[in-house]
This record gives C-alpha cells, structure tokens and sequence, in this order.
C-alpha cells in the first residue's frame, strides 16, 4: 500500500507542476503586449492559439488532481470526511473548484468573444472601438490567469503544509509570498525569474 500511496503522491505532485500553465501564459502576454500595434497580427493569431490550446489540457490537469488527491485521502485511511475535517483540504478543494470555474468561464464565454471579435471582418487597420474591447476581454482573462496562479501555487503551500505541518504563521507568509510573485507575473516580464 505505501507504493501505491507514494505512486498517487508522484502523480498528483507532477500534475500540480503541469498546472503552472497561469505563470507562462501570463509571461506570454507580457510579452505580446511589448510588441505593441497592429492589433490583429500574426502574433496575436499565434499567442490566441497558443493559449485556447491550453483550455483542455489544464481540465485535465484539474481532473487529475481531483481523483489523485481524493484516491491519496481514500488510500490513506482519512475518507472523503477529511475535505471537512482538515481545513486545509477543503481549502485546496474549494480552490480546485475555484480554478475549474474560471476555466470553464474562460472556455465557454470570454475565449468565444475575444476569437468572434477578431474574427468580424476589418477594412485597413483594426477599428479602435473594437481593439478596446479586444483589449478589455484580454485584461479579464489576465486577471483570471493570475487568480488561478494564485492558486494553484497557494494549493501547493496547502498541500506541503498538510504533509510536513508546517506552522500556520510560514504557511501564511508563503501565501503572501506567492501574491507578491503573482502580482509581479501579473504586471512585468519578470526576466530574472524571482527576483
């Protein structure tokens, strides 16, 4: 049983490292926004394909830290009870849920607005009324892709300090970390990673 436990550990561990996907594609956007005008370019042909590629594998991703975490909890002696009883499971099960609400928002709403408005057909360069709003469905979806960021790496400061109990005081201070980190991929390139 202990290779087993240790089997779902590895998955449900490199799976929660797949989830980064929040960090690079918000570098991606970073980077797109230096290159400035014209809107509509191959560039944005390339980055939007890029990211609505991304929508299915990250559900995935979810599902299987969903059944891993919930197998490890099974595996493990805790039940289905402990998402109650351990705040710190719950927690990182609200948050998945979280997460795979602003996925599905992302992928059945804004992705399908931001891809008809560049799909309306343009004569000479892209009307500014359209860029804005182009421009205000992509700032959403930023703001979305640095939540779940937020998240998934909060989810890891839960989920270490589930198995090695570390104090609440450094777990908190690791959170606030990771909002600081986030709000730097959020508004820079962070071109020396950290720092």
């Amino acid at each position: 049983m202990d290779n087993f436990v240790s089997v779902l550990s590895v998955i449900h561990i490199v799976t929660a490292v797949l989830l980064a996907w929040p960090y690079y594609a918000l570098a991606a956007v970073n980077q797109r926004a230096l290159l400035g005008p014209p809107l509509g370019d191959r560039a944005d042909t390339y980055m939007e394909n890029v990211i609505k590629s991304r929508t299915v594998p990250c559900f995935v991703f979810q599902a299987t830290v969903l059944v891993s975490g919930i197998a490890l909890l099974l595996a493990q002696g805790y039940g289905l009870v402990a998402l109650i009883t351990v705040p710190q499971l719950g927690a990182k099960f609200l948050l998945l849920l979280l997460i795979a609400g602003h996925l599905t928002y992302v992928h059945v709403s804004l992705q399908p607005r931001i891809d008809a408005a560049f799909a309306e057909p343009i004569e000479g360069s892209m009307p500014p009324e359209r860029a804005a709003r182009i421009g205000a469905m992509r700032l959403r979806r930023k703001r979305i892709a640095s939540i779940c960021m937020f998240v998934v790496l909060t989810n890891v400061v839960l989920g270490i300090q589930v198995s090695a109990a570390i104090p609440g005081v450094i777990a908190a201070v690791l959170v606030v970390a990771v909002g600081v980190f986030t709000w730097r991929a959020f508004s820079s390139n962070t071109p020396f990673g950290w720092v």
